[in-house]
């Protein structure tokens, strides 16, 4: 019998893991907690916490309600809507965006791109880890080519 169970748990142990993928509206419908560091070109690095609420709006779209800790600074919210524009692609509009939000996911990453006031143009990865329930966060921000300022990252899902 211990042989037979031994056997098991060496095919178990060979058989290749299921790929991970990330299904941008489901992680983030319900609560998630980002914790992050800011550093913006010569300041010292910052908490940057994230706690959304995310789920249907009125009109289908996907609402994604964040309140943002940014070191000392007052407490902010920014409210992203997202709908759908085919396979593994999602547009929307984010408070803080001049422009459109262009999502394109693509197996565990999802890739983020839109333009802040002000002119920084934003590239955020968002990677899920194993198990589904975090992610990896990573954003850039430049302008004229220049890297001002990055953030690193993990988002939790709470529930």
């Amino acid at each position: 019998m211990r042989l037979l169970a031994a056997v098991f748990i060496a095919i178990a142990a060979a058989a290749p893991a299921a790929p991970r993928t990330i299904d941008i509206t489901v992680f983030f419908t319900g609560k998630t907690h980002a914790e992050n560091v800011l550093k913006v070109s010569f300041k010292k690095p910052v908490p940057l916490i994230v706690d959304s609420v995310g789920g249907t709006g009125d009109r289908g779209d996907f609402v994604l309600i964040d309140t943002v800790h940014e070191g000392d600074k007052p407490v902010r919210q920014r409210k992203w809507i997202l709908h759908a524009m085919g396979p593994n692609r999602y547009g929307g509009s984010l408070s803080d965006a001049v422009g459109p939000v262009d999502i394109l996911v693509s197996g565990a990453g999802a890739t983020i791109r839109y333009t802040m006031k002000g002119g920084l143009n934003i590239e955020q990865v968002i990677e899920v880890q194993d198990g589904g329930r975090t992610a990896t966060n990573r954003v850039v921000a430049k302008k004229f080519g220049l890297t001002f300022a990055h953030v690193d990252g993990t988002i939790r899902k709470l529930d």
